[in-house]
């Protein structure tokens, strides 16, 4: 075997040890990003990582489970948060992700679209010429028109 073949097969069997570590300076920035989007659901309303009541056992498990969290190097930011969600339900989350609003927006815009629409169309039509033909004369009218015409003339 030559080396590069056994560089390669320790470099095999050495990732999955690599990516089975986080590093405590990374593990401590997830914390502190998720952390900063999180609400404690002891009904204080406040941020989790920010949470000053002196009575509050609910902080304590929520900073708890976010720093065991932050450290699999499994999870990314979304992933931290969508098990903190699992385990605390919605209310731990700042901003709802799914909200009736967007419902509400979309309707208002396709709203405002047809009215924009139906205004357009109307100015549009009212100011157009009509395309009535004009009335074809036949040939005894022509003949009584041109008469009356000659003797208006005399």
């Amino acid at each position: 075997m030559n080396r590069a073949s056994l560089i390669l097969a320790l470099l095999a069997l050495c990732a999955p040890l690599a990516a089975q570590w986080r590093s405590p300076a990374e593990a401590q920035r997830l914390y502190d990003e998720v952390g900063r989007q999180l609400f404690c659901t002891c009904d204080c309303r406040e941020n989790l990582l920010s949470c000053s009541h002196n009575v509050c056992e609910a902080k304590d498990a929520e900073r708890a489970f976010l720093r065991k969290l932050a450290a699999d190097p499994r999870l990314d930011a979304d992933g931290i948060r969508d098990a903190m969600v699992k385990r605390f339900g919605e209310g731990v989350l700042q901003a709802p992700r799914e909200t009736g609003l967007y419902a509400v927006v979309g309707v208002a815009v396709a709203l405002l679209l047809a009215a924009f629409g139906v205004a357009f169309w109307r100015l549009r039509s009212r100011d157009a010429v009509p395309a009535v033909p004009a009335p074809v004369a036949t040939g005894d009218e022509l003949d009584r028109r041109l008469e009356r015409e000659l003797k208006e003339m005399e």
